[in-house]
């Protein structure tokens, strides 16, 4: 099956994507999108970077589009969440 999201890096993204996993002040969740960019710029199977990576093979995909579609940032950062609503309100904390 046709890859339908290819990643192509340029060398400032490959040098930036190699700092976050050498350096290792990031979150681990960032560190592994960096992992499965790189692997995937190689040219590695989506199974090969989900079995390397210890992920499911949809988030090598989901990681994969997430790049093509909003560049290097989008795919790297999370979303943000909305805020929780409260279970307690200001009497019941009381």
């Amino acid at each position: 099956m046709a890859k339908k999201y290819i990643v192509d890096l340029n060398e400032d993204e490959v040098s930036q994507l190699q700092s976050i996993i050498k350096k290792g002040k990031h979150k681990a969740r960032n560190i592994t999108r960096a992992n499965i960019l790189l692997m995937a710029s190689e040219g590695e199977t989506d199974q090969a970077i989900a079995d390397t990576v210890r992920a499911h093979v949809a988030t090598v995909q989901r990681i994969r589009e997430k790049f093509v579609i909003g560049g290097l940032d989008f795919a790297l950062k999370d979303e943000v969440h909305p805020p929780k609503p409260k279970k307690l309100d200001e009497k019941q904390e009381a």
